[in-house]
């Protein structure tokens, strides 16, 4: 697995999103390097050239055994948002996964939704991803990262405002779309799994974020025993890469609080 290490103390290895790879965690990674030992992963096929299968149970498996060899040496932590959230629970939910810590923003993937929950989750996906799916199946691939990333932002609009930097990155990645669309893959997040996990996960989600990442956040939370749910005022689900500082700053005060 591909990653950006900087940093001294216990690890923490932070896990992107949809449309992004290991360097959308720059800015966090200065600001939390006197803190952390950092480890900015890229999943497979988010960069370039990469062969191979692609889902939840791939980068789950690929993660795990990063997280393995890491824990030989020091405690690790992990952050995950969006995309790279549902990774993290996939690997919880998989095996004995060994991290002291854990902060998840906004999964999305349903596997432990109740059936009133799911059908909402569904109609909200099918008005977030439908316009997605319809722009590539007609092959305009920046039409479709446009309309993924203001669905993900929950504002029309949304992808056009962001700093060009923000975009021209977002746009570096509309390969992934092929392989994100048409995922094969079954994980193993259901609401048995992940009442088993035991170490203790912080879920947070932002109080202006769409309802298919607020109802899997609070349903993961309450099915796990060691869970605290948190809401992050004025916030969507794009904080960890519209507002860095602020997420770094949230990022220390659940990890260093717990090591007090």
């Amino acid at each position: 697995m591909k990653y950006i290490q900087q940093g001294n103390g216990d690890y923490l290895v932070l896990v992107h999103g949809a449309l992004a790879d290991g360097a959308m965690w720059h800015k966090h990674m200065a600001l939390l390097a006197p803190y952390f030992e950092l480890v900015s992963v890229t999943l497979r096929h988010f960069d370039e050239g990469d062969t191979g299968g692609f889902g939840l149970n791939t980068h789950a498996d690929e993660l795990a055994a990063l997280v393995n060899e890491l824990a030989r040496h020091k405690p690790v932590k992990i952050v995950g948002w969006s995309y790279g959230a549902d990774v993290v629970l996939n690997a919880l939910a998989k095996q004995d996964f060994p991290v002291s810590g854990v902060f998840l923003y906004e999964p999305g993937y349903p596997g432990c939704l109740q059936e009133s929950e799911l059908n909402t989750w569904q109609q909200d996906a099918n008005a977030m991803f439908g316009q997605v799916f319809e722009e590539f199946s007609h092959g305009n691939l920046e039409l479709a990262v446009a309309s993924l990333i203001d669905g993900s932002g929950n504002k029309q609009g949304y992808f056009q405002s962001q700093p060009c930097s923000v975009k021209e990155a977002q746009l570096a990645k509309r390969h992934t779309l092929a392989h994100q669309l048409h995922q094969q893959e079954q994980p193993v997040i259901n609401p048995d799994t992940v009442a088993n996990i035991s170490v203790p996960v912080v879920l947070g989600y932002g109080e202006h974020t769409r309802p298919l990442f607020r109802l899997v956040t609070a349903r993961t939370s309450a099915l796990i025993n060691q869970a605290e749910l948190q809401e992050m005022s004025g916030e969507s689900h794009m904080l960890p890469q519209e507002n860095p500082e602020k997420f770094s700053d949230h990022i220390k005060s659940i990890f260093l609080h717990q090591d007090q």
